[in-house]
């Protein structure tokens, strides 16, 4: 009989925010050795610990309400063919998954699918001033965090995202910067994809853009 020896863990940095696959390996866990789960940021998202090689404990860093949840599985479980969801025990919602590498890569919903549920929760496209632009716009700001280019100078990048209809608002829940980006015109959008990364600040945005913003709208926009 053959037994899998391998795994992938699919888990969002509590940190960064960067969503990565792990491979792990039934030889990388044992009782005095935990397998770690480590983001590119260098932050532990998750470890692995066992002690009879039968039953192992998963503890997870939730991005969702920033506790630690603690899950018990079976090594036939962890190493299965099956894909096995890792929800939050708080809110129940999904955090990520354990399995097989193409099942797993096959369950990570896509953009679209993310952002569709996110605008229908805010109230349907008729809450935007621009619908498509604030699609695009919220589209390229998540792969951008996917990839490590989210990020506040502080480096604790505890970063929550407020969207409203004309922007989006990045604020570090640790020492409140703030990045603002607007989504009102293309022109915004293609600004946006000009920067080769977002990095929070005390201002939110510069001074050119509030008197470029200003001037379009007959408006003084202030500091938040």
């Amino acid at each position: 009989m053959i037994v899998p020896t391998d795994t992938v863990i699919m888990l969002r940095c509590p940190d960064c925010g960067r969503l990565e696959l792990f491979h792990l390996s039934r030889f990388a866990v044992s009782k005095r050795k935990p397998g770690r789960v480590i983001c590119s940021c260098g932050v532990e998202k998750a470890r692995v610990t066992t002690r009879d090689y039968a039953a192992y404990t998963l503890e997870v860093n939730c991005t969702v309400c920033d506790l630690q949840h603690t899950y018990q599985l079976s090594g036939k479980r962890l190493w299965s063919q099956e894909v096995t969801p890792l929800l939050c025990l708080e809110t129940g919602l999904e955090l990520g998954s354990i399995g097989p590498r193409d099942k797993v890569r096959a369950a990570i919903p896509s953009y679209q699918e993310e952002l569709e549920e996110l605008i229908e929760e805010l109230g349907g496209p008729g809450y935007f001033i621009n619908p498509d632009v604030m699609y695009e716009v919220l589209n390229y700001v998540q792969e951008m965090a996917d990839e490590g280019g989210v990020f506040c100078p502080c480096g604790k990048n505890k970063i929550e995202l407020e969207v409203l209809p004309d922007r989006l608002e990045l604020r570090c829940k640790h020492c409140e910067r703030l990045k603002v980006i607007y989504a009102e015109t293309e022109e915004d959008y293609l600004r946006l994809q000009e920067l080769p990364a977002i990095e929070l600040s005390r201002r939110g945005f510069s001074n050119l853009d509030r008197k470029v913003r200003g001037k379009k709208k007959g408006i003084k926009r202030d500091n938040k």
